[in-house]
């Protein structure tokens, strides 16, 4: 290169350089101050209100690949990987909300923007059917919000110059807007790449947490919008589904049908619109409504359409959820063709569009029970829509088009939608429905008469509206709730735990809304339940049954489904696992035992590494049996391969510590994806000079054998952590545990509590270190932290499920020696007295208390988890 090519390069990057440092500066002054809040000095923001909802949505269990947004381009021509990788390592370095992790606090969740780092993108070769499964399981896969990452990248190729690029987002980080913008900075950054340019946009991307922030901001400022939807949805009830013979079993599983229209047909709805003055969703939206009419033969119906949030300068490169959802509510009594139906229509759609930024949530919220049915379906279950042209990602040197990757899950009851001509198909009429909220012949007779009604205002043609007709072509009802039948063996249960967190005991139709209830406390609802029959449940199924007679037949059912043969195999021929599978070690063990029954609870399936002599223990369970030990390699690697997507490490030698260095060697080697939580111990934290044991505080001598193992394993997990596709981790610290179980109550009969048990069964003196024997400090109390097993299987699940990132207590509380030792020689109706003596007992010299406050609300007590319950428990095996 010339001298004066060279320095004409340098001065071109220079100014480059001045521009976009000058286009900083200005987006920092222009950019409006963050609201004021308690996040700021620590970098966590608020959700928005449409995030908080998808937020909800996974706690109560609706989540899965329902809101997953698979992005995918056939790319036909050269393709360099490499190029594409940094391109979008560059994309996600710009825009913050591609990574955010969303945690939470006290209840509360919060979204906290991590560092910026290299984005893999997997690499696979296939072809045919196989590439298409291959796709398809991508596109499902679901995300952990608290962990992060929210975006996937896959590139399957199927030819040198044949290869299908498949990005999958999580829907609480894009919406239809933002996909549009990836696509262009993308196409921009990878073409930029191949030309060894700098492809990074001179102005800085708007952020999605200043948007969220400044939402929050003006909640106070929503009294007015909130009493109108208040009074436009007073009395509103949701569509009443013609079922017929729907699925019970295949709630929220969707399914799609559709018919073409003639060419010209959307042209035409466009001019229809023209005369009115209204554009082609709204036409389409009148449509909707006079098939519905037909269907039902309601005059009052209510659809829900979407709304964007992107009306300002501001927002229109803003890559994040900024969408809301209007109910619109026009009527329809009296009209005598669909042509009658559209200016109602309109005018009912744009009065809604002027209270659009009132967050749907909100308007649910302060619906209360009115928001749902009596079968629990909710105010908004049926939506319209225009589907125009899906993005495109376009690539440099290469033919793109857009790939459809159809997600099996259902968002709403019912959709009702035109698909716009593209240069490959003409335009089509399309209903997508729930299976257990519609039948699919009366799906299929809305979509016939949908089209009809469509073919009508296009040609300019007067169709009389018969309400009910398509209803009664069906031969099918509205939602029954359930029968008058005996109430089985759940709903006492039910009845009990509303009672509990409902203030009020109900009969077996009592409605949770009408109690009282809602979201949050559905999951609480869901959670002991589940703890209490050990049957899967989720806070969904608790909206949706609302009645312990609902809710006790949906567990009654699920108990019977439970009761099947259990699957064993040996480790060395471990299979592919289910999708979700979860590896617990120490399946056998005090504490593994525990986490199983919560596992089982939650619905997730189980992968248990065992010793073969006590694979009968678990296997009754339908736990898949992994058998094995910590001290043998080629079962720790095969219990780990196939595919489990989370590892809950239990298990320990207690006496060699080398064994469990070695052994989490292994599983860190053959932990491909998902989490990894580790049971450590607090004598990780050695003897710290504090009293009050916070979980940032640092370890310090003297560290006993197996406390420096386990220190020496949580350093090799944070090594691994979130490298080669590995997920988030957690490293959970516990004390001493309590709880029924075999092993636990040998513990608390030999282990550090043995000489207090033994003493006081033989009716011997039960000695304590004397007031102020504690050193150096000379402290009077002395005792010891404990964690209840259920409790701390609560935790590690959670964290399994939602990983910490660091190291966090699980204690349940502080018992001192002098009230443990009277506790037990009650419950063993000992003769033994207690005495104090400052030369003996040196094992009982603990003055340290351990704060738990990342995980407190999973330590919340619960009935029969106080440690004079538990110890009486343990006794009594």
């Amino acid at each position: 290169m010339s001298g004066t090519a060279s320095e004409t390069s340098r001065q071109e990057a220079l100014l480059r350089l001045a521009r976009r440092r000058s286009a900083d500066a200005r987006a920092r002054q222009e950019r409006p101050a963050p609201a004021p809040s308690d996040d700021a000095g620590h970098g966590h923001a608020p959700l928005s209100h449409a995030q908080h909802r998808m937020w909800l949505m996974e706690r109560l269990g609706r989540g899965g690949a329902v809101y997953n947004v698979p992005f995918a381009t056939r790319v036909r021509g050269p393709f360099d990987a490499d190029a594409f990788g940094r391109a979008l390592t560059g994309l996600v370095r710009r825009h913050e909300v591609l990574r955010t992790r969303y945690g939470q606090d006290g209840g509360e969740p919060y979204q906290e923007v991590t560092a910026a780092r290299q984005v893999p993108v997997r690499t696979v070769d296939a072809a045919g059917d196989a590439a298409q499964r291959l796709l398809d399981a991508e596109a499902a896969r679901r995300f952990d919000l608290a962990a992060g990452p929210v975006l996937r990248a896959l590139h399957v190729r199927h030819a040198p110059d044949d290869h299908t690029l498949l990005l999958t987002f999580h829907h609480i980080a894009v919406d239809g807007g933002s996909l549009e913008v990836l696509a262009r900075e993308l196409g921009e950054r990878y073409g930029a790449e191949l030309a060894g340019r700098d492809g990074e946009p001179e102005q800085p991307a708007p952020r999605y947490a200043d948007f969220a922030r400044r939402e929050r901001a003006g909640s106070d400022a929503l009294d007015a919008g909130l009493a109108y939807w208040t009074e436009q949805l007073a009395g509103a009830r949701p569509v009443p589904l013609p079922r017929g013979t729907a699925q019970a079993g295949g709630r929220g599983e969707a399914r799609t049908l559709s018919v073409p229209l003639a060419p010209g047909t959307v042209d035409d709805l466009r001019a229809a619109g023209r005369a009115h003055r209204a554009t082609l969703f709204t036409v389409v939206l009148a449509a909707a409504f006079a098939a519905l009419l037909e269907a039902t033969g309601e005059e009052d119906l209510v659809i829900g359409c979407a709304s964007s949030h992107r009306d300002t300068a501001g927002a229109r490169d803003l890559v994040g959820l900024c969408v809301n959802t209007l109910p619109i509510r026009p009527g329809l009594s009296g009209a005598a063709d669909a042509g009658a139906l559209l200016p109602r229509v309109r005018d009912a759609l744009l009065e809604a569009q002027r209270h659009r930024h009132v967050p749907f949530d909100l308007m649910v919220e302060r619906l209360g029970a009115a928001a749902r049915d009596g079968g629990g379906n909710p105010l908004v279950g049926v939506t319209a829509d225009v589907l125009g042209p899906p993005p495109v990602l376009q690539l440099a040197g290469a033919r793109c088009e857009p790939v459809d990757i159809e997600l099996g899950g259902a968002k709403f009851g019912l959709g009702l939608y035109v698909e716009e001509p593209t240069d490959a198909a003409g335009p089509r009429c399309l209903v997508r429905f729930d299976r257990g909220r519609l039948d699919e012949g009366a799906a299929r007779r809305l979509l016939e008469g949908f089209a009809e009604v469509l073919d009508s205002l296009a040609a300019g043609r007067r169709r009389p509206l018969t309400a009910g007709s398509l209803l009664d072509a069906a031969g099918a009802g509205l939602p029954e709730g359930p029968a008058d039948a005996d109430l089985g063996a759940s709903a006492p249960a039910v009845m009990t735990v509303f009672g509990e967190l409902l203030g009020e005991r109900p009969g077996p139709d009592g409605d949770f809304f009408l109690l009282g209830g809602h979201s949050l406390l559905a999951v609480r609802v869901a959670e002991r339940l589940r703890e209490q029959l050990q049957v899967p449940l989720t806070g969904l199924d608790v909206l949706e049954q609302r009645t312990p007679r609902a809710l006790g037949a949906l567990l009654d059912e699920r108990a019977r489904a439970r009761r099947r043969p259990a699957a064993r195999t040996p480790a060395a021929r471990t299979p592919s696992a289910r999708a979700g599978t979860v590896l617990v070690t120490g399946g056998t063990g005090g504490v593994g035992a525990f986490v199983l029954r919560e596992l089982a609870a939650r619905g997730r399936p189980v992968r248990a590494l065992v010793r073969p002599e006590s694979a009968h223990l678990v296997a009754a369970d339908g736990v898949e049996v992994a058998e094995g030990d910590l001290a043998d390699a080629d079962s720790l690697r095969a219990a780990v391969s196939g595919g489990v997507d989370a590892v809950i490490h239990a298990a320990c030698t207690f006496t060699s510590p080398e064994v469990d260095v070695a052994a989490m060697r292994i599983l860190l080697d053959g932990w491909r994806h998902g989490s990894f939580v580790f049971v450590s111990s607090v004598d990780a934290y050695g003897r710290p000079s504090v009293t009050d044991v916070a979980e940032d505080t640092p370890p310090e001598e003297p560290l006993t054998a197996y406390g420096r193992a386990k220190l020496d394993c949580e350093r090799m997990l944070w090594e691994a952590a979130g490298t080669a596709g590995r997920g988030g981790a957690g490293v959970v610290r516990a004390p001493i545990v309590w709880g029924p179980h075999p092993r636990l109550r040998d513990q608390l009969r030999w282990g550090a509590t043995g000489a207090l048990f033994q003493a006081a069964r033989a009716g011997q003196p039960v000695v304590l270190p004397a007031a102020g024997a504690v050193p150096p400090s000379g402290d009077p109390w002395s005792g010891v932290p404990w964690i209840h097993a259920a409790a701390l299987a609560r935790t590690l699940v959670t964290c399994a499920e939602r990983p910490p990132h660091g190291t966090v207590n699980a204690v349940g509380g502080h018992v001192g020696w002098g009230e443990f030792a009277g506790e037990l020689v009650r419950l063993l109706e000992s003769p033994s007295e207690i005495v104090a003596s400052p030369d003996r007992a040196p094992g009982l010299l603990h003055r340290h208390r351990y704060r738990a406050e990342a995980l407190a609300e999973e330590l919340v007590e619960r009935p029969g988890e106080d440690w004079r319950s538990a110890i009486a428990a343990m006794l009594a095996l």
